[in-house]
């Protein structure tokens, strides 16, 4: 995953790199965590693996919040 273990910053900067994300943009970054079914199963991995602290409703929320207000990276 190329994500894992990314620190906060180094996280934003990955998402909005479109060479990073197979060539999305950040709208269809969302719809990727919306919509795809590989992502999905994160929030229902069965089994005693953990689910995530946000639902995907709030996560693609937290997202659309995010990328509306600029996509800041944190410093």
């Amino acid at each position: 995953m190329v994500f894992y273990g990314l620190t906060p910053r180094a996280l934003c900067a990955t998402i909005k790199d479109k060479q990073a994300t197979g060539g999305r943009d950040l709208k269809a970054m969302m719809e990727h965590i919306r919509d795809n079914r590989q992502v999905a199963w994160g929030w229902a991995p069965g089994g005693l693996r953990t689910t995530p602290p946000a639902s995907r409703a709030q996560t693609v929320a937290a997202f659309k919040t995010w990328m509306d207000g600029g996509a800041p990276c944190p410093q």
